[in-house]
């Protein structure tokens, strides 16, 4: 199951790992990376000096190539970005926003951009602009989501542009990767999955939730038209509609919700927000990165087989 997206990134399998706010550091993405993926720290809204020091961390955990993601919404995102140019970081992911001059400052700086896309139309905008690959995620995926689901998203994605493309979005297993290549992608981005990783540094009590859930446990917060949230179901997720049907205005929703992401890694019930993808029921135990990912692999493997013996 080798594609061109492990030859473009110089990756072992063509697996990448979403970053994930507040979870993802240069221990983990080290982590993913060195079992064969391709492991990406997530900035959020951290300075530069942060992104040099979880980088360091990254390249004493493995040699192979990680990701730093540069989210748009963050105010230090352009000194995150030449940093990153600076360090000579191998590849650079790019979410939450319009990332036109960033996409410049990295390409120019010689770094590969992976940009993260809502629509086909978007995906042809990053390969105009130089991008080395897009991720189409559809709104199956934990955490921020758009507006499309994966199966039509990624299909038309795949036929817009002539860089790789990368599904995201409601994959959890080698089924969904095998889904994926069949619609013309080269390749997953997965994140649930691996917060349910023995490394992965959440409380206990947030990778139980995901062990426990079923297809139908997660929901969404925030508001319609806006930027929305998909999490597990929790007296957190209660009270924010609670919130929202007493007529709360935007600002308090976005007060109520402020330190919840943070809140959720440290298993606070109360005020966290559990982000995770719709494929919750697919995931059974916690286990090892390494084992995560040679798991998806040998599964695409036997689906794969399984068609063609049925097929021919």
């Amino acid at each position: 199951m080798k594609t061109e997206l492990c030859d473009v990134l110089g990756i072992e399998y063509p697996i990448i790992q979403g970053a994930m706010a507040h979870i993802a550091d240069g221990k983990f993405a080290g982590t993913v990376s060195e079992a064969g993926g391709l492991g990406v720290i997530a900035s959020t809204l951290h300075d530069a000096q942060w992104v040099k020091e979880q980088v360091e961390i990254a390249r004493s955990v493995t040699d192979k190539p990680f990701a730093v993601n540069l989210i748009m919404e963050s105010d230090l995102v352009e000194e995150c970005a030449h940093m990153c140019v600076d360090l000579k970081v191998p590849i650079c992911t790019i979410s939450a926003g319009k990332p036109d001059d960033i996409v410049r400052i990295l390409v120019d700086g010689g770094v590969k951009v992976i940009c993260l896309i809502p629509h086909a139309r978007a995906a042809k905008k990053m390969e105009a602009l130089g991008a080395t690959a897009v991720v189409a995620e559809g709104l199956e995926g934990g955490g921020h989501i758009g507006r499309m689901t994966t199966l039509p998203m990624v299909r038309q994605v795949a036929e817009a542009v002539n860089i790789p493309v990368i599904a995201a979005g409601g994959i959890a297993d080698g089924h969904g990767f095998l889904a994926a290549l069949a619609l013309g992608a080269v390749g997953v981005q997965m994140g649930t999955i691996f917060l349910t990783s023995d490394e992965c540094p959440i409380s206990d009590v947030y990778k139980q939730m995901i062990v426990d859930a079923a297809d139908c446990d997660t929901v969404l917060t925030g508001e319609y038209g806006k930027k929305q949230v998909r999490c597990i179901k929790s007296p957190f997720t209660q009270k924010y509609w609670e919130l929202y049907d007493s007529g709360a205005s935007s600002q308090e929703l976005d007060d109520f919700c402020k330190g919840s992401v943070a809140d959720a890694s440290r298993g606070n019930l109360e005020h966290g927000a559990f982000s995770a993808g719709m494929i919750s029921g697919l995931i059974k135990e916690v286990k090892p990165v390494a084992q995560i990912i040679t798991d998806v692999m040998d599964q695409a493997d036997e689906a794969y087989a399984e068609l063609k013996r049925i097929y021919g």
